[in-house]
């Protein structure tokens, strides 16, 4: 927490900050380890069975073993440094191995927002889930058109609850913007629609 905090401003107000569940972050991985070990086994078996030790020289078998240690390892060093912020201005995601990476999503910016609570989500934590924010800056284009990689707050404890909060407080921000306090009437007779669903 203390390195985020370097990152507030001055009149900024931290709301909710959190880390990824560890198993749920961890084993996200384990689809990268299961491909790597239809490399790595039959080769190593082959290797081991036929007592041609040199057929462990062939790059599918390390490309393999690196699937299969390289993605749990990676995302356990990683995790250490992982945390998340929702703060009354914007959402601060901190992330980074060797070095500190920063990443801020103002309220103002966020098109959608989506919860998602994963197989590993369920299976390994009582309460876990991704809360994962879509902006305009998020959508790419490639080959076959555009495709959205949103910022994730992944595999965090009580999703529901931060996403309501989430949800509340981007509202908030995103009316006080569009209609600052000087402007607002004192009563709000709203839009007196006459729409009756049945």
């Amino acid at each position: 927490m203390e390195e985020l905090r370097q990152v507030l401003d001055a009149n900024e107000r931290v709301l909710w900050s959190g880390k990824p569940n560890f198993w749920p972050f961890v084993m996200a991985f384990t689809v990268v380890t299961l491909i790597g070990l239809f490399f790595f086994v039959p080769i190593l078996a082959m290797a081991i069975l036929s007592g041609q030790l040199l057929m462990l020289v062939v790059p599918h078998f390390w490309v393999g073993l690196i699937m299969v240690f390289g993605g749990p390892l990676y995302s356990w060093l990683v995790y250490r440094y992982i945390e998340y912020a929702v703060t009354d201005k914007r959402v601060i995601i901190k992330s980074g191995l060797i070095g500190r990476d920063f990443k801020t999503v103002d309220y103002d910016q966020i098109t959608n927002v989506e919860c998602n609570i994963s197989v590993w989500d369920k299976l390994l934590a009582k309460s876990s889930g991704t809360i994962c924010i879509f902006t305009a800056g998020t959508i790419s284009y490639g080959k076959h058109g555009p495709y959205q990689t949103p910022y994730r707050l992944s595999n965090i404890p009580d999703p529901y609850n931060v996403f309501k909060l989430f949800k509340k407080t981007s509202f908030d921000v995103k009316t006080d913007i569009e209609y600052p306090n000087k402007y607002r009437p004192q009563q709000n007779p709203g839009y007196g629609t006459t729409y009756r669903p049945y």
